[in-house]
């Protein structure tokens, strides 16, 4: 059977399975192969290193390949990143770079499943803003500092259920949240006398949590467990003061 006739819904099954390196070939056998083979090579990108980051540029001045984006992963933030973000109308997954002004967020429409920011500034407010713009937002990933300014609504991240940050951002995103998983580093403060009464204020149980225990030494194991009475999955960790984040180093924190 020639290549045109295959039915359009086998062929994007296909190409599923093709290796990425192949679809820009697969892109020149004709109309109807370029269309489904660019929606699975835009599917979900991933800029590592400044030498491609000319896919942000490409991005930014096609409209039709950026609304075929559903994952966006950049280490770098170029000229052209807030138009690309803008036309990324379809995305759900987002990871940030490092230390953003938040602002280059502003007048994008789509709405995310997943968020992952490894720092950010929060200019004019942006931050918030844009969190309360994201109602479909179920997994976060903030490995900054919390930022004491930071003012979350209660109508902010309805349907949050999964958390993956720095212990200080816990008290304002689980209370009043459908908080079930929750994973934390270590502790970076000098107070050790933690209030965990907020794991009891998820609307639903949380059922996975990884912890530093210097947030859980000073507290009695029956209080802890009147805060936490259907964990199912817990993770103790033990780091030093110079340790990262995680255990898994800061680059490979998981965004999905």
């Amino acid at each position: 059977m020639p290549k045109s006739e295959i039915p359009v819904d086998v062929l994007r099954d296909i190409l599923d399975y093709v290796d990425k390196g192949d679809l820009p070939n697969i892109c020149r056998v004709n109309k109807i192969c370029c269309y489904c083979s660019q929606d699975v090579l835009y599917r979900d990108i991933y800029v590592e290193n400044r030498r491609i980051s000319s896919v942000q540029q490409i991005l930014a001045q096609s409209t039709h390949l950026a609304r075929k984006v559903r994952s966006f992963d950049t280490l770098f933030d170029t000229d052209h990143l807030a138009t690309a973000l803008r036309n990324m109308t379809s995305l759900r997954k987002l990871r940030l770079p490092f230390r953003i002004y938040m602002d280059i967020l502003d007048g994008c429409t789509f709405r995310l499943d997943s968020l992952g920011c490894y720092g950010v500034r929060n200019r004019n407010g942006s931050f918030q803003k844009f969190l309360s713009s994201q109602p479909s937002l179920e997994y976060v990933t903030f490995t900054m500092s919390f930022d004491p300014t930071l003012s979350l609504e209660a109508t902010c991240l309805p349907n949050l259920t999964r958390i993956y940050a720095t212990f200080p951002w816990l008290p304002y995103l689980i209370p009043g949240r459908p908080v079930n998983e929750v994973i934390t580093g270590q502790c970076t403060e000098n107070n050790h006398s933690t209030d965990l009464s907020f794991f009891a204020l998820s609307t639903t149980p949380i059922r996975k949590l990884k912890i530093d225990y210097s947030y859980l030494y000073l507290t009695p194991g029956h209080l802890l467990a009147s805060f936490l009475p259907s964990l199912a999955h817990f993770t103790l960790t033990v780091f030093n003061c110079f340790s990262v984040f995680t255990d898994e180093g800061v680059c490979g924190l998981p965004l999905y």
